[in-house]
């Protein structure tokens, strides 16, 4: 059962390697690529594409200003802050959630965080997958614990994306922001080695349990341990010296 259990293990391990090379691939080719209009990746009541995950886009509109929200516990290089999300109309009429940045400090007012610039914008952002909602955690008039889309999107009448939300890149004209999201480390972990190691000791196991089956056969045979033929040499040995 140990081996078994180690097997498993070190195919888990794999399987999760795996996965961060299908990241970093999908980062590899999506976080640079040239922008593609929203509508022609994504439609309001679809799914994101994993494919599609950091991939920009560029959408034409204006913000929701006074609808503006706060994530909280958004962590970054230690420090705690949150982030700002700011519901965008686009041309066809639907709203799809920007993420414009994130602000270090203790949760605070919505009237002290730089609001979305009101008028006319052409937006670049990439896409994210929405986030599930947590268990426990309340909202408040000003803030969410997750960038939910449709637990957000229920705070405004307009047809919402629920499948996705962008992390701002660029807007035009250029407004004041957060800080924007950071770029994914492009490494695949430590799973190879756990995964090596969960088959060393699996290896390690069945050496074990060889050497415990020997062991008692010898036992049941009676056959004598090999330590008493040392022992014999060493008392040949003495019996020399004291000639």
């Amino acid at each position: 059962m140990f081996a078994i259990a180690c097997v498993a293990l070190s195919q888990w391990q794999f399987a999760r390697r795996e996965e961060a090379a299908a990241n970093i691939a999908r980062v590899e080719k999506n976080y640079d690529a040239p922008p593609v209009p929203l509508v022609s990746v994504l439609a309001p009541d679809q799914a994101l594409n994993p494919n599609d995950k950091w991939k920009p886009v560029v959408l034409k509109g204006s913000y929701l200003v006074e609808k503006q929200l706060l994530v909280r516990n958004r962590a970054r290089d230690g420090e705690a802050g949150f982030d700002i999300l700011s519901p965008f109309v686009t041309e066809s009429g639907d709203v799809f959630v920007i993420d414009r940045g994130w602000v270090a400090g203790a949760l605070k007012p919505l009237s002290s965080v730089v609001e979305a610039p009101a008028g006319a914008e052409v937006v670049v952002a990439r896409l994210m997958p929405t986030e599930p909602q947590l268990a426990g955690q309340s909202d408040t008039a000003e803030s969410v614990a997750t960038v939910n889309l449709p637990n957000v999107a229920k705070r405004w009448t307009e047809s919402t994306y629920l499948g996705a939300y962008g992390l701002l890149v660029s807007e035009v004209p250029a407004a004041p922001a957060g800080l924007p999201a950071l770029k994914p480390e492009l490494t695949e972990g430590n799973h190879l080695s756990y995964a090596l190691q969960w088959i060393a000791f699996a290896v390690l196991g069945f050496v074990g349990l060889w050497w415990a089956i020997r062991n008692e056969r010898r036992v049941r045979s009676g056959a004598k341990p090999k330590k008493l033929r040392v022992d014999r040499d060493a008392q040949a040995e003495d019996a020399l010296l004291d000639s």
